[in-house]
């Protein structure tokens, strides 16, 4: 019993061919769809790669311009500070030299100048 084989016949046997034919057709337009998905996929893709990469580059480049920039910033800070030092300094000589005082001063020390009657004596600096 178990060796014998059944046949099976087909039924309205236009009707499978027609049901066979139209899922080729279905197979083909999805086959046909998925290619066209995996196509713009792809596009999509490279595309996305593409902006990713413009967008590195930009933006490595505008840090190393923001490095430079700093960089030079503190430079600038330093000079100004000096340049601050020196104007404070040349106010202050320039307010020493409105004072008779002081004008005095450095006229008997540098030039060897007294006043009437005055007797200048110059005293060897002491050395080590």
């Amino acid at each position: 019993m178990l060796s014998e084989k059944k046949k099976v016949t087909e039924i309205n046997q236009p009707y499978v061919k027609k049901q066979a034919r139209e899922q080729e057709r279905l197979q083909a337009i999805a086959e046909k769809h998925r290619r066209g998905l995996i196509r713009r996929l792809t596009a999509l893709g490279i595309t996305g790669v593409a902006i990713a990469v413009v967008f590195t580059v930009i933006l490595v480049s505008q840090w190393s311009m923001l490095e430079a920039k700093k960089t030079e910033r503190a430079a600038l800070e330093t000079q100004l500070e000096e340049l601050q030092a020196e104007e404070s300094r040349l106010k202050q000589e320039v307010q020493n030299y409105n004072d008779l005082d002081y004008i005095a001063e450095i006229a008997r020390r540098d030039y060897y100048l007294t006043k009437p009657g005055e007797t200048l004596f110059k005293l060897p600096e002491p050395t080590d």
